[in-house]
C-alpha cells in the first residue's frame, strides 16, 4: 500500500497520508526542521533531512512508521526552495548529504548500520546532489559567486575527480535515465549547463527563462524541462540538440515539476497562482491548470502515474489530484509549512 511521506518544516515532523483513503495516519517527531526526503530504491525506508548545526538525516521504516535512526550530519540550511540535497545509490546502500555551510563538505552514509563512512569537500556552499544510473559517480552543484561549479565525486573511493565551471547562482540538477548528460539550472544566469559524463565538460550552455529553479527529465531520455520563475515560463530542451524547441507559459511563479513515469505528462507547481499546470509532452502544450492549495512547493506522483501530491506550504495541506480528469479529488491537512513529499509504493 502506497504512503505519501510530507516533512513539515514548520511542524518539526512527517505526517503520513495512507493513498488508499487519502487520510493522515501518522506524525512522526523529528529533530530540527525537515527540509527534504527520499526514499529507498525498494520503498521500505524514508530519509529525512532535517536542519541544524548538526543537521542530521532520519531514517523512517515504512512498515510501521518508525525512527529506526538519526544519524549526524554536517551543517545543513534551510535552502528557500525545492531542491535535492539527498542523493541514494541504485542498490541502496549509500545516502550522499549535501552540507549547506561555506566550507561545504558531502556526507557519505552507509545504510546497513547507519554509518558515515566518508566526508567528501567538494566546494563552497554545495546545495544539490544527483548520482548516475550506474552508481559511479555523484555531481554536486557549489553556488559560490566566485567560483560556481559542478564537482564529481567517484563513488567507488569518495574522492573529488573532477571540478566543472557552470553558470551563477546553481541550484538543480538532474542526470538522463542513460547516464550521458548532467543539466543544471543556473539561476542568476538564466540558463543550463550541459555536462558530458564520459569527459566530464560542459559541452553546452542552454538560454532558458529568468531564473531557472528546477528542471526535469522524462523516463525515456528525450526531453528537458526547465521551469523559469520569474517569467512563468517551461522550457523545452531536446535532448538530442540541447537546444530549445518551444517555450511554454504557464501560471504565476513556476517552482517544481515533475513527468509521468510514461513520460506522457509533466505537472508543475506555481506558487505565485496557486495551481498545478498540466502539460502535454508529445504538444508541449498545457492542457489544464488545475486549482490547489495556498502556495504549493512541491509535488509527487506515484508510481502507476495515477495520482498527484501537491504540498501547499500556507494553508499546511496536500492536495491529491486524479490524473485522468486533472482534478483534485481530496485536500488532506497536515502540519505547518509542508515543503517536501516522498511517495512510496
Amino acid at each position: 500500500m502506497p504512503f505519501v511521506y510530507v516533512a513539515n518544516f514548520g511542524g518539526s515532523n512527517i505526517s503520513v497520508i495512507d493513498t488508499k483513503v487519502n487520510r493522515l495516519i501518522a506524525n512522526i517527531q523529528v529533530t530540527g526542521f525537515p527540509i527534504a526526503t527520499i526514499r529507498s530504491p525498494n520503498g521500505q525506508y524514508c530519509y529525512v533531512l532535517c536542519t541544524g548545526s548538526p543537521g542530521n538525516v532520519t531514517v523512517i521504516d515504512t512498515k510501521d512508521h518508525k525512527v529506526m535512526a538519526t544519524i549526524q550530519v554536517g551543517v545543513v540550511l534551510s535552502p528557500g526552495q525545492a531542491t535535492t540535497p539527498l542523493g541514494i545509490t541504485q542498490d541502496g546502500q549509500r545516502i550522499y548529504v549535501v552540507d549547506s555551510s561555506t566550507s561545504g563538505n558531502v556526507t557519505v552514509i552507509d545504510t546497513k548500520d547507519y554509518r558515515v563512512i566518508a566526508t567528501v569537500q567538494p566546494g563552497m556552499l554545495p546545495n544539490a546532489i544527483a548520482i548516475t544510473p550506474d552508481d559511479q559517480f555523484a555531481y554536486v552543484v557549489n553556488t559560490t559567486t566566485t567560483n560556481p561549479s559542478v564537482t564529481v565525486i567517484a563513488t567507488k573511493t569518495n574522492q573529488v575527480i573532477s571540478t566543472i565551471g557552470i553558470g551563477e547562482s546553481a541550484f538543480f540538477l538532474k542526470i538522463t535515465p542513460d547516464g550521458r548528460y548532467v543539466y543544471i539550472c543556473n539561476f542568476g544566469s538564466a540558463n543550463v549547463s550541459v555536462i558530458e559524463t564520459k569527459a566530464n565538460q560542459v559541452i553546452a550552455t542552454v538560454a532558458v527563462g529568468a531564473a531557472p529553479v528546477a528542471l526535469d527529465i522524462t523516463a525515456d531520455g528525450q526531453f528537458v524541462y526547465v521551469a523559469s520563475r520569474n517569467d512563468a515560463t517551461i522550457s523545452v530542451i531536446d535532448t538530442r540538440t540541447h537546444q530549445v524547441i518551444s517555450t511554454v507559459g504557464v501560471d504565476d511563479g513556476p517552482a517544481f515539476l515533475q513527468a509521468t513515469a510514461d513520460s506522457r505528462y509533466l505537472y508543475v507547481v506555481n506558487n505565485g497562482g496557486d495551481t498545478v499546470s498540466v502539460m502535454e509532452t508529445r504538444t508541449h502544450q498545457v492542457i489544464s491548470t488545475v486549482r490547489v492549495g495556498s502556495f504549493p512547493f512541491t509535488l509527487g506522483i506515484t508510481n502507476d502515474d495515477r495520482y498527484v501530491y501537491v504540498a501547499n506550504q500556507n494553508d499546511a495541506t496536500v492536495s491529491v489530484i486524479e490524473t485522468k480528469a486533472n482534478q483534485v479529488i481530496s485536500t488532506v491537512s497536515v502540519d505547518t509549512f509542508p515543503g517536501a513529499l516522498a511517495i512510496v509504493p
